[in-house]
């Protein structure tokens, strides 16, 4: 296979390191709209079947030509560009994957009726797809990702699904920083600042921003932490395809305090906002254009650049619990790793990894054709258990526990 990685920050580089190591993929370019960034971590690979690409998400001309005589295009820039990139690449006749949805493209506040799902876009041109004999694999990290992966797996166990939870917690201390992103700062706040997305009561409903504390009991050594409603892909598309009667589903991470309280009174001063905003300049009497969120992502430390400094574990897991013969019954099917454990096995931090790693295993199943469903389609509309059975390949372990019902 012929692979082109769009991206090279911190899900990037994972993917394409690991990608380098793959049998099934010949050739590897890593494309930026930084060029110099792309070659960076090309030379960091350091294979021969590794190039670097400068290339803007923003062009589609230019992708279209770029993407022809390609296999697959990852597309782990920040979602706003999905649409344009999944445009090229049904042009440049090429399948696709990714890791995220835009979900600013939702407009709907708390309490508004939620009539369709940000991801519910992408979905839409599924018969495009397949009138091209292409797929676009959505959603193909850690969450989503194997947590729809997880979730699938534990529905299909049982008769009757009552509710599914994703959880998503890590206990990380950061060397030096009272508080960091260990993805895309950009990412974080655009999904803690959204009015999160939930399924209750057979119906999707838009939440508050950072609403829902609760202390959620992760399998050590994580342990139990605060987590809280955030916007997120799973809620987009676990309640229209898992059935079996699910009434209730949502996604909960798990923050600080101080940072979900900051967020949501940021959002109400718009410093969350994406959109240029004219500012003057103090000494140069000038103005210049600024989005409001890019002074705050300003500020965090760039998620690559944390390396070794990052010590505890992450947790990422599906709650799934129903009937089964009658009887009550579920499971905590989830991944856990330890940062430290990651970086000295890998040379990343467990986020990253147990996002960047994953599409691996997609695109190797694609191209040894153990994946062959034509269209656009999440990962819970494809069979867990060959999925799950390649995790650890790629250095991924899964496990699950009983939850007492």
């Amino acid at each position: 296979m012929k692979v082109m990685v769009m991206g090279a920050g911190a899900i990037g580089s994972v993917t394409a390191t690991v990608l380098a190591r793959s049998k099934v993929v010949d050739e590897i370019v890593v494309a930026a709209r930084r060029g110099e960034q792309a070659r960076a971590l090309a030379k960091k690979i350091g294979k021969k079947h590794v190039t670097a690409k400068e290339l803007d998400a923003d062009r589609v001309p230019d992708m279209v030509k770029a993407f022809k005589g390609f296999d697959m295009i990852v597309n782990l820039v920040l979602p706003r560009f999905n649409m344009k990139i999944m445009e090229a690449c049904l042009k440049a006749g090429v399948h696709y994957t990714d890791t995220a949805t835009d979900l600013a493209l939702a407009k709907e506040k708390a309490g508004d009726v939620v009539k369709r799902t940000p991801e519910q876009i992408q979905l839409d041109l599924d018969d495009d797809w397949k009138d091209a004999g292409l797929s676009a694999l959505l959603g193909w990290g850690c969450d989503p990702g194997l947590s729809n992966i997880f979730a699938r797996y534990g529905a299909d166990r049982l008769d009757k699904v009552e509710y599914i939870k994703v959880r998503d917690g890590d206990n990380s201390v950061i060397e030096g920083y009272d508080f960091a992103s260990m993805w895309s700062a950009d990412t974080l706040i655009e999904e803690v600042q959204m009015d999160a997305l939930a399924f209750y009561d057979g119906k999707f409903v838009r939440v508050g921003t950072a609403k829902g504390e609760e202390v959620y009991p992760f399998p050590p050594p994580v342990g139990p932490q605060t987590v809280y409603n955030v916007d997120h892909e799973e809620q987009n598309t676990l309640p229209l395809f898992i059935g079996k009667g699910m009434r209730n589903m949502d996604f909960k991470l798990s923050l600080p305090k101080e940072f979900a309280q900051f967020v949501a009174l940021a959002k109400k001063w718009g410093m969350t906002s994406a959109e240029p905003i004219e500012v003057r300049s103090k000494f140069h009497n000038t103005r210049v254009k600024v989005a409001p969120r890019d002074v705050l992502t300003a500020l965090l430390p760039v998620p690559t650049e944390l390396g070794a400094n990052v010590s505890g574990a992450t947790c990422i897991g599906s709650e799934v619990v129903g009937e089964k013969n009658g009887k009550r019954t579920g499971w905590f099917i989830y991944t856990l790793m330890d940062h430290q454990d990651t970086w000295k096995k890998f040379g990343f931090n467990a986020v990253a990894y147990t996002t960047g790693a994953p599409p691996v295993v997609g695109i190797e199943m694609f191209g040894r054709k153990e994946i062959t469903r034509r269209g656009v389609f999440p990962p819970e509309l494809l069979d867990p258990v060959p999925i799950l059975k390649h995790m650890p390949d790629v250095g991924v372990p899964w496990f699950e526990q009983p939850v007492r019902v």
